[in-house]
Parts: C-alpha cells; structure tokens; sequence
C-alpha cells in the first residue's frame, strides 16, 4: 500500500492548516518553506520507517519454513518463497495462476483430510468457519505426496482476502500411517491380521444390516501344514504360506477382505455375496490349491457361512469355524457349508 495514500488525509489537514497559519499570522514567506522543509522531512523520514518495517516483515515470512499465501475465494493473490520450494515449476504467483485458479486443485480427496468443497463450503470458507479444529490437507505435487496442517484468518473482509498457512507434516503423516499399517497388516504375508479383520466384520455386518445386503465368510487352513515345518523347516513353511497367499490374492476381488487370522490359518470377508457363491468360490480356491504345487504340493480345508439375520461377530464366526472343523474331520480337502 502507497504511504502517501495511507497518511493522505493527515497530510492535507496539515498542510490545510499550514495555509492557514499562513493567511490569519502573515508569516513570511521563509517561514513557510522552513515549515514545508520541515512536513516533508518527517514524512520522508515516516516513509523510510514504515518501507524498513515493511521489508523487515517481508523477509520474515519468505525465510519461514511454512508456506504462507494470501487468497481470495477464487485464486491466489500472493505467496511466499517458500511456496514455490514445492511448486519449483514456476517463477512467480502470476506465472502459477495462468495454469491454476487455486490451491486447492492439488488437494487429495481423502478421508480424514481437508478436500475443495467441505459441507457445502470452499476449503477456505470451511477453515475460517471452523478455525479451533485442527486440520489437515494432503496434496499432491509434481508426482510427490506431502501433508499440512493448515488454517487462515481474514485479511481484509471487504475485499474477501485471506492469510493462509500452511505447515509441513509429511514425516510425522508418514510414520503414523506406517504404524497404523502395522498394526492391522500380517507381517509376513502382508494381507488383514485378526485385529483388521474383526475391525472390517464388525463394518461388514453394520453395512448389511442397514442396507440389508447379503456377505459371507470363507475360512480354510493348510492341512497338515505341522508336517511341512518338521521336515522342511520354517522357513519353507514361511514361503509356503507368503506364495499360496499370493495366489488366492489373485483370484479374490480387490473388494474381498483376505486376512491371516493364526498360524496357517485364513479367512475372506466377501460382500455383496450369498453363501452358495461363496461356496462356488471355495470350491475353486480349493481344487487350484490342489494343482498349482507351489513350493511344496498342499491341500486346504474350508468353512463357509453367510450372514443371517439377528447374527451377529460371535455367532457368525462361530458358524464358519464350526464348518472348517467338519470339513477337517471328515477327510480335509474339501468344502463344508455351514
């Protein structure tokens, strides 16, 4: 903002008042260019201040750490250096707004992360709205993923101008969700542990009953996999397992929930799915065990059941279980419908 503009109206009060000085006390013309000398030498010094105090501010903000924008609703007014650390293909904010309108076009829609449109409000109108919660964006830059915390205040309401800034939590993002992938991934065969899939059954039997669609459960283990570990040793065992769990991974649908529950023992949410075409699909994960012969020749034994109404994470699971322990009994490699 010009200085004079910003100061203008006190300028000319003063000067109004000089004139009049001038006119009523009929000071000599001397004392009047003393005077003006004077005006002006402290509104060049005032001027001097604030330009120092404003590049003083403006090498602040280009030296943060965090990205810090100035945006109306629409597109971006300013940015720091910073910015362009992540956005290294362009010069200048007039160079960016020629390809993109907003930042938010490289928002990630994810959940649990600030997207475009949030309740029906633009991400900027929805963090001024809700300025005490903590959020969160994930973006998307040049092919590489970050994570911000990220919050804005207005800057000047009349004109819609907000402060935005933004603050880089990729390290901590990452590690977290690596955590949490442990925490539910098999860490040998990489697939659902228990935790996950009593996690997504619970989902599972919430959706059918509000939706009343049908799901089914197939459970099998390898038959006489203790055999496999006292001649061959673990570590055949562990390759037995990891590739046999690759190749029912392939015939599944990346909708199906596949999960190591013990040992050698397995289990396959399967939504949107009755019993019979779940038995069907037994049926063919067994015979192709039979024949692939990875690693070392095995058989598989399975349980299948479906939902049915009042069951509930117990008694399903109890049903299926039920049906994988008749099938070992009575001769292993097959199929028992529970």
């Amino acid at each position: 903002m010009n200085f004079y503009k910003k100061y203008s109206f006190f300028i000319n009060i003063f000067l109004a008042y000089l004139l009049v000085i001038f006119v009523t006390l009929k000071l000599s013309l001397v004392w009047i260019i003393a005077l003006v000398t004077f005006l002006f030498m402290g509104i060049s010094i005032l001027f001097y201040r604030y330009d120092k105090q404003k590049h003083y501010y403006k090498n602040i903000i280009d030296n943060s750490t965090n990205i810090v924008i100035v945006s109306d609703t629409k597109k971006l007014v300013s940015a720091n250096k910073t910015f362009f650390k992540y956005f290294k293909g362009y010069k200048n904010i007039e160079d960016f707004s020629k390809k993109h309108s907003c930042i938010c076009e490289f928002f990630q829609d994810e959940e649990g992360y600030l997207t475009s449109i949030n309740d029906g409000l633009s991400w900027i109108q929805y963090l001024i709205k809700n300025e005490i919660i903590y959020h969160k964006v994930k973006m998307k830059i040049d092919e590489d993923e970050y994570y911000f915390t990220i919050s804005a205040s207005i800057l000047d309401k009349k004109n819609s101008l907000y402060g935005v800034i933004m603050s880089n939590i990729t390290e901590q993002e990452t590690y977290k969700k690596e955590l949490e992938l442990l925490a539910i991934n098999d860490a040998l065969t990489n697939i659902g542990n228990r935790r996950f899939f009593h996690q997504k059954l619970d989902e599972q039997i919430a959706l059918t009953q509000r939706y009343n669609t049908p799901f089914s459960l197939i459970i099998f283990d390898i038959d006489f996999f203790k055999k496999v570990n006292d001649n061959y040793g673990h570590d055949v065992g562990d390759k037995v397992l990891v590739e046999y769990t690759k190749y029912i991974s392939s015939i599944l649908r990346d909708s199906d929930i596949f999960c190591r529950i013990g040992g050698e023992e397995f289990i396959v949410i399967l939504s949107n799915t009755t019993k019979d075409k779940a038995y069907l699909l037994a049926q063919k994960l067994r015979e192709g065990v039979e024949h692939s012969k990875k690693i070392l020749p095995i058989t598989m034994s399975f349980g299948v059941a479906g939902y049915e109404k009042g069951d509930d994470d117990i008694s399903l699971y109890k049903r299926v279980d039920l049906a994988l322990y008749k099938a070992k009994e009575t001769g292993r490699n097959k199929v028992v419908l529970g």
